[in-house]
């Protein structure tokens, strides 16, 4: 009778425990989305909520695990109403171990699912990752009590993979353009003027020399002696005329 009774009041306690034990892990975690396909050189995202199922958290932390090799991060954004801490041990971008860690507070405390934060990754090379919750993660009720369980521990698997050849674009070649035949100009034919030499007019020249000496020593007449008779006859007569008008200017004595 005494053993029934201990094995019922350890019954009782242990049950009682457990059943504590699940009220006090009530919160749960989780990633969205829980699997990525990324190309080697893009960004992309993961959100992480906290589900408390009807108990008040007030504080949260959350640490990820990812190899730093494929993957690092390049911001984390928190969610709506939640108080950053950046203490030492509570706020870490890691991007050579890949560690990531952030804590926040939500004053007056969360009851429903919310988003606690979005990390933004960036994938450095081809390959095969996980990104982890780790279990020095927690979530405090109002007592400070970590209330974080659930089912387990979040994960998201990514693949990573080689960005697509670029096809190189085909472009048709460029239409030869015939060149234009330039317009045939018919040549008039030539039409050959002769220029018709026309006699220059003679310039009246004066008599020659010999031509007039000749005539004063005719005296018109065309006959030598005759003219060389008259022209005796002109100078006898001049010599007269001069001898008479100097007789008659002398002097009468």
């Amino acid at each position: 009778m005494t053993k029934k009774i201990l094995l019922t009041i350890t019954l009782g306690i242990f049950g009682g425990v457990m059943i504590a034990s699940s009220a006090l892990a009530a919160t749960s975690a989780s990633f969205a989305p829980a699997s990525v396909s990324a190309r080697r050189g893009q960004s992309f995202t993961l959100t992480i909520r906290i589900n408390p199922e009807g108990t008040k958290n007030y504080t949260a932390k959350t640490e990820l695990r990812y190899p730093a090799d494929l993957i690092e991060v390049r911001s984390f954004t928190f969610g709506s109403g939640w108080m950053p801490l950046s203490q030492t041990g509570y706020d870490l971008t890691d991007n050579t171990n890949g560690v990531l860690v952030k804590t926040a507070g939500y004053p007056g405390g969360v009851s429903s699912q919310t988003t606690f934060g979005t990390v933004s990754f960036f994938a450095k090379k081809s390959g095969n990752a996980k990104i982890t919750l780790q279990s020095s993660s927690f979530a405090l009720d109002a007592a400070s009590q970590n209330v974080l369980g659930g089912t387990g521990l979040p994960q998201t698997a990514i693949v990573i993979s080689e960005p697509a050849p670029s096809v190189a674009t085909e472009t048709a070649p460029a239409p030869v353009s015939e060149p234009e035949e330039e317009p045939v100009v018919e040549e008039e034919p030539e039409v050959s003027v002769v220029e018709e030499e026309l006699p220059l007019p003679q310039p009246t020249a004066s008599q020659p020399l010999l031509a007039q000496i000749g005539s004063l020593t005719t005296l018109g007449t065309n006959n030598a002696i005759v003219g060389i008779f008259l022209g005796a006859i002109i100078i006898a007569l001049i010599a007269y005329i001069i001898y008479f008008l100097k007789k008659n200017r002398a002097p009468k004595k």
